[in-house]
C-alpha cells in the first residue's frame, strides 16, 4: 500500500474509487436496467458515494482490518497471501458497512430494513469479492508500482 502516508492515500483513492465504480454501476443497474437512466444515476451518485466509502475505509475499515492482518497471517508467510487475506479483510468489512450506508439511504428504517440489508450484502459481497481479486486489485496495484516504481505492497 505505499512506503510513505502520500503513497498510501493515493493506493486509497484508486482503490477506493475502482470499486465505487463497479459497485455503483452493478447497484444502479440492478435498480433501473441498463438504460439512460443508469449512466445519469451512476454519474450522480459516484462522486457522494467515493467521499462516504473513502472515509469510512480510513477512519473505520483500514486500522482495524490491518490489525486483524497482523493475526491471521505471519510476517513470513508469502507475499501474495498477505495481499489476498488483506484484500478479502477489507471487501468483506466495506461491504458490510457500504450495504448498511446504501440501505439506510435508499430504504430507510422502514419494517423490511434488516431483509432488505441481508439482501444487500448477499448480493453485494460475491460482485466485491471478484471486482477486488480479479480486475480492480490488480489493476490499481500495477498503476500504483509504475506511478510510484520504488513502492512495496505488501501490507
Amino acid at each position: 500500500m505505499g512506503n510513505n502516508t502520500k503513497e498510501r492515500l493515493v493506493f486509497a483513492a484508486m482503490m477506493t474509487f475502482g470499486m465505487v465504480l463497479v459497485m455503483c454501476s452493478y447497484n444502479v443497474i440492478i435498480a433501473v436496467g441498463f438504460t439512460i437512466d443508469a449512466v445519469l444515476g451512476i454519474l450522480t451518485h459516484i462522486l457522494p458515494i467515493f467521499i462516504v466509502a473513502f472515509a469510512v475505509e480510513m477512519l473505520v475499515v483500514n486500522h482495524n482490518v490491518k490489525r486483524l492482518h497482523k493475526l491471521v497471517v505471519s510476517p513470513d508467510d508469502p507475499q501474495f497471501k498477505h495481499i489476498i487475506v488483506m484484500a478479502g479483510m477489507m471487501v468483506v468489512a466495506m461491504c458490510i458497512l457500504m450495504s448498511l450506508y446504501a440501505t439506510l439511504v435508499n430504504q430507510g428504517t422502514g419494517p423490511h430494513f434488516w431483509a432488505d440489508y441481508a439482501l444487500a450484502v448477499g448480493r453485494n459481497l460475491p460482485v466485491a469479492l471478484v471486482a477486488q481479486l480479479v480486475v480492480i486489485g490488480p489493476l490499481v496495484r500495477m498503476i500504483h508500482m509504475r506511478m510510484f516504481a520504488t513502492s512495496t505492497l505488501t501490507s
